[in-house]
């Protein structure tokens, strides 16, 4: 996928959406989780400053209310910061990793996501190859994406993003039968995406750090 020189890539990611990985992933909820390992980031260019604080948010968030305040806070501590372009890297990003994980690409989602969500990731593939079984997986589009929440905290700025996306995802078995999913007809899911980055970083690249089922 072609990704715009002005979007934030993301180092991360946290476990993918497909009903098969909920068991692993819905241990992490919102903004609790963060990653103790380092991005591991690829180049991304850089983004302009954002403006002011009554203009910036508009699209993003109510005037006012907690996602406005967060994202004042994040814009403190990381003067670069701007939302569109996150929120379009977000949505690479998200893609990225759905694929990665469809495809078994390790070393992709080593590259997208923090040491932990890296792990489950990893433990998900072995069980399906030891089973024999493929994931076929497409991401049809998006129906919605929503900043839900931002914080900072000593170290690291944190958003977490809500995902409404339509996939056709199905997995197969060792003779190639389809045992799960639909091959012919999307399904909406929802998950929330955890995305972290360091206040001292020189780069502008995100990390996956957490994700959960939207309740």
């Amino acid at each position: 996928m072609q990704i715009d020189p002005t979007t934030i890539i993301f180092a991360f990611l946290a476990l993918f959406v497909v009903w098969k990985l909920r068991s692993v992933l819905g241990e992490r909820t919102g903004l609790e989780q963060k990653g103790e390992g380092g991005p591991r980031a690829f180049p991304t260019s850089p983004i302009s400053a954002p403006a002011p604080s009554h203009q910036g948010w508009a699209d993003f968030a109510e005037p006012g209310g907690p996602v406005w305040a967060g994202l004042d806070e994040v814009a403190r501590a990381q003067p670069e910061f701007a939302a569109r372009p996150f929120l379009d890297g977000a949505c690479s990003a998200y893609e990225m990793v759905v694929q990665a994980f469809s495809r078994g690409d390790e070393t992709m989602l080593h590259s997208l996501t923090s040491e932990e969500v890296y792990g489950s990731f990893a433990a998900a593939l072995a069980e399906r190859k030891q089973r024999g079984e493929t994931l076929e997986t497409t991401l049809v589009g998006f129906n919605s994406t929503k900043i839900i929440q931002a914080r900072v905290d000593a170290a690291s700025a944190l958003i977490a993003v809500r995902f409404d996306a339509r996939f056709i995802t199905f997995t197969r078995d060792r003779t190639g039968a389809v045992i799960e999913g639909d091959p012919d007809t999307p399904s909406n899911i929802v998950d929330i995406w955890t995305f972290a980055r360091r206040n001292d970083s020189a780069v502008p690249n995100w990390t996956l750090v957490a994700t959960s089922p939207a309740q």
